[in-house]
């Protein structure tokens, strides 16, 4: 076999992107969804890419498993802020 034949060797404690893709994708969604969160997609999205990243990228669960955290605070957080936004709206409608 030739050099060519081998990667290049990686330093220790370093991950490149395409080591787990569905994991930093994830993770990029669920950051999106500080934003656009009001529309609970990205954490829909956050939540599947992580649960799939968690099935088959053993090199990508930490950032998968925090996807699925962001996911799940940025749901709930969202949830309790439109739901006081629905309560003050409806008292203030009468």
């Amino acid at each position: 076999m030739t050099a060519a034949d081998h990667p290049p060797p990686v330093r220790e404690g370093v991950r490149l992107a395409s080591d787990a893709p569905l994991a930093r994708s994830a993770l990029a969604v669920a950051v999106a969804g500080v934003v656009f969160g009001f529309c609970f997609l990205p954490q829909l999205l956050g939540l599947a890419l992580g649960g799939i990243s968690l099935a088959r990228e053993p090199s990508g669960r930490r950032h998968a498993a925090l996807a699925i955290a962001l996911s799940v605070l940025l749901t709930v957080a969202w949830g309790i802020a439109l739901g006081a936004l629905l309560k003050w709206w409806a008292s203030n409608a009468a």
